[in-house]
């Protein structure tokens, strides 16, 4: 009796470490497993392409294009190389002007620091444009007319004679605004036997003071600029 006793406590015994043998296997093998799976996500997210994996900033607008997006008239000029004159972007548009043998009504565009005037009858039409001492006025009334003279050109009877003048392109046809004296401008148009005065829309002066300020006879150009009939 003693002895089965012995045989089946011995038999017990070389069993228990078999068991705890098993288990750790299964241990083992659940670890090796979880690290397989961990180096596996971690690969595939290493190998995924960038472009998925990075935020790229929209480009930004440069300066060039946000110049480009405001209004501007370049006037070119013989005399005084290139003009760059900006359009308000509060400008108004005024309509003046009657129809007639010599003059057309017309459509200008005045930025919002200037003050205009318009007055109108029978006979005339006359549009005053002003800010502080610089005045631009565009007259229809009866007048002369004549050819517009410049550096080099030979002298013709009943002709404007200037010293020096800025090349203005508009709409519909060419100008120059031509002066003597630096503080009265008169504006002509190209015909086709030259420039000439009036306009087709007018006589077209300036009065400024002496040593005007060039950006804001850039300015008066832009409106000369942006004349429409």
């Amino acid at each position: 009796m003693a002895d089965n006793q012995g045989n089946q406590q011995t038999a017990d015994n070389s069993q228990r470490p078999t068991r705890k043998g098993v288990n750790l296997w299964k241990l083992i093998s659940l670890v090796l497993i979880a690290l397989l799976l961990v180096v596996g996500v971690y690969e595939l997210g290493k190998n995924q392409s960038p472009s998925k994996n990075t935020f790229v900033m929209p480009p930004q607008p440069t300066v060039a294009q946000d110049q480009a997006t405001n209004s501007s008239t370049i006037i070119l000029s013989p005399t005084s190389g290139v003009t760059v004159v900006s359009t308000n972007a509060t400008s108004k548009k005024v309509s003046a002007g009657i129809k007639n043998q010599l003059f057309s009504p017309y459509t200008v565009t005045i930025p919002s620091s200037w003050v205009d005037d318009h007055t109108a009858n029978t006979a005339s039409d006359t549009l005053t444009i002003t800010k502080g001492q610089y005045v631009l006025t565009i007259s229809q009334a009866a007048g002369g007319a004549g050819s517009c003279d410049y550096q080099g050109d030979t002298p013709e009877p009943m002709a404007q004679v200037f010293n020096n003048f800025v090349g203005i392109t508009g709409t519909f046809s060419q100008f120059r605004r031509g002066t003597a004296d630096n503080k009265t401008y008169t504006v002509c148009e190209q015909k086709s036997t030259g420039f000439a005065f009036p306009t087709s829309v007018g006589y077209i002066t300036y009065n400024v003071p002496v040593q005007a300020d060039q950006a804001t006879l850039a300015e008066m150009d832009g409106m000369i600029a942006s004349l429409t009939k």
